[in-house]
């Protein structure tokens, strides 16, 4: 039996996988908080409604030469969206303010560890209700 499939389980995951790339597009926003011109994304709110829905796996990956594996890749269907209350903009046109990507960071960090916790207890309670502890 796979667990992930149950449906606790699987919000869980899913909510770590759009913590997993909210992270990436935080930091990518701090990696370019010098370039000009460009402005901070986030992705759209994680909503639990849609979770399931086109997550399936694919192959994704290009083989470049022969007898590279291709692999498997699970798609991406949290889409990054653009800040647009930018509220304070650098003489280069830049518009990431790192005070409110390091509160995202840390917000993100805590939401991740929350998760994690329950997924283990909800594990545990599993292993718990079969017998097996």
């Amino acid at each position: 039996m796979d667990i992930g499939k149950l449906g606790m389980f699987a919000n869980l995951k899913e909510k770590m996988d759009w913590l997993t790339q909210r992270q990436e597009v935080i930091a990518q926003n701090i990696a370019n908080s010098d370039t000009p011109n460009y402005r901070a994304n986030d992705l759209k709110e994680f909503d639990p409604k849609t979770i399931g829905r086109d997550r399936q796996f694919i192959l994704a990956m290009q083989a470049t030469a022969p007898g590279h594996s291709q692999g498997l890749h699970k798609p991406q269907n949290f889409k990054d969206e653009e800040v647009r209350k930018n509220y304070e903009v650098a003489p280069g046109k830049n518009a990431v303010i790192l005070e409110e990507q390091m509160v995202k960071m840390n917000e993100n960090q805590v939401d991740y560890q929350t998760m994690t916790r329950l997924y283990t207890k909800h594990k545990s309670m599993m292993i718990s209700a079969l017998g097996r502890a």
